[in-house]
Parts: C-alpha cells; sequence; structure tokens
C-alpha cells in the first residue's frame, strides 16, 4: 500500500486542536476500559490479586500494542482523513472485510454488556422469577428479551445520533475518568492511616519518609487526573454542540 499522497495535515485552529486533543484522550480512556473484562474475570479465582496484576500485565503488553498499533497504522495508511470507524476503509478480500467488522461487533456486544451490568442486574431482579433457576427456561427467556430490548434500543439511539461518538467521549470525560484515574488514590489515601502524616512528623520518623511519598504521588494523581477530567469533559461537550450544528438526526455520515 503505498502513502506518498495522503495528506497528515490536521485542519483546525489551535484551539480546536487542543481540544481534540483532549477529546482523544477521552477516547482512549474508553478503549482501554474494555481491558477490566480479563481483570473482572481474574478475580474469580484464588489468589485474586496475582491473577489480577497478571491480566494487567497482559492488558498493559499485549493490549497496548493492538490498539495504539491499529491508530498508527491507520493513520498512516489513510492520513488525516482516515475514518473513524476503520473498517469501512478496508480495502481486500470480502471475507477480510467480514472478519473486521464480525470482530468489532463482537466487541461492541462484550462492551455493552461489561458497562451495562448493573443495568442487567436491575432488570433481572425485576422481571425474572426469583423461585426459578437462574438458567431456567422462563428466566431465559426473560433474560434474552431483556437484553435484546437494550440492544435495540441502543442501537435506534446510535443510529439517530451520527456523532454518538461524541457521548461516550464525554462518559470517559466525566465517568470513566475519574472512576480509574482519581477514585483509586482517593480510596488509598483513606483506607491507610499510617499515610496520614506531615511533612514534619516524615522528616523525624526515620523509615516514614517513603510513606510521605507514597501520599504524595496519589495527591498529585487526585489534582492532575480531576485538571485533566474537568478539560476532557469541556472538550467533549465543546464538540457535541459543534456536531450538533452540522448534523441532522438519521445522517448518512
Amino acid at each position: 500500500m503505498s502513502n506518498s499522497v495522503n495528506s497528515y495535515h490536521v485542519d483546525g485552529s489551535t484551539a480546536g486542536k487542543i481540544f481534540d486533543a483532549f477529546g482523544a484522550i477521552s477516547a482512549i480512556i474508553v478503549s482501554h476500559n474494555s481491558g477490566l473484562l480479563p481483570e473482572l474475570q481474574s478475580t474469580l479465582r484464588r489468589p485474586a490479586v496475582k491473577n489480577m496484576k497478571a491480566a494487567l500485565l497482559m492488558q498493559f503488553t499485549v493490549g497496548l500494542p493492538i490498539y495504539y498499533g491499529v491508530t498508527v497504522i491507520g493513520y498512516w495508511a489513510y492520513g488525516a482523513d482516515v475514518s473513524a470507524y476503520l473498517p469501512e476503509q478496508l480495502s481486500g478480500p470480502k471475507w477480510a472485510k467480514v472478519l473486521a467488522n464480525l470482530a468489532m461487533f463482537v466487541q461492541s456486544v462484550v462492551s455493552q454488556h461489561m458497562f451495562f451490568t448493573p443495568v442487567h442486574e436491575t432488570l433481572d431482579t425485576m422481571y425474572l422469577n426469583p423461585e426459578e433457576s437462574l438458567w431456567s427456561c422462563t428466566n431465559m427467556k426473560r433474560r434474552s428479551l431483556l437484553r435484546a430490548i437494550i440492544f435495540a434500543v441502543n442501537s435506534f439511539v446510535v443510529a439517530m445520533f451520527p456523532f454518538m461518538g461524541d457521548f461516550v467521549n464525554l462518559l470517559g470525560s466525566f465517568a470513566l475518568l475519574p472512576l480509574s484515574l482519581v477514585f483509586p488514590s482517593m480510596i488509598f489515601i483513606k483506607v491507610i492511616p499510617h499515610l496520614r502524616l506531615t511533612v514534619s512528623v516524615c522528616a523525624s520518623v526515620k523509615g516514614r519518609t517513603a510513606s510521605f511519598t507514597t501520599k504524595a504521588w496519589h495527591w498529585l494523581n487526585i489534582i492532575l487526573f480531576s485538571i485533566l477530567t474537568i478539560l476532557t469533559t469541556v472538550s467533549a461537550i465543546r464538540l457535541i454542540i459543534e456536531n450538533v450544528r452540522i448534523y441532522h438526526l438519521f445522517a448518512n455520515t
């Protein structure tokens, strides 16, 4: 494939490029949260902590090259005009296109199930028969119907808003980003009493400086990622407002 005719120039004002960069951070956060699935599954057997660390290691060694590899190769192959949905620009045999789209469909189903788990649990509690087994014929029919309704509604909403990805970025900015990067540090500081040390105490008590350093590190995470949460949320809202002016409902983009 030749990439000599592609343009890699990013159009827009300086402010627009900055906001788009923050919006991209939200998209990256959403994409990498798919890696939560093996992390959650690994806690089902002992030792949970060791298994979870192994799953995280797999995500950041095997997962990262795949995520960023697709991004870099897509940008190299198609330039700045690359589609947000890369498979629609792929050339080659029909079976390869079918396989790529099928993989994307399966990934989206898995992601929806993971993020909609609280909704599924609520609906199951409301509509399933508690006197029967979870896998009974009646409950299986009801669960399948509830899942089908949810996915049908989701598909309708996605088709109605051609810029649905912007709403996903908004979710990543104000929900997933603080939940993944701010909340853990807040919990760590809250549940570890010995980290409540002042600078003077740490300076006077030998061997406790590391505890102060750890606490400072977590406070740095809280401050920096809280600021990043605000910036990415503003960026996502700005992009939604701009696209509302451009697109109409059910637009064929």
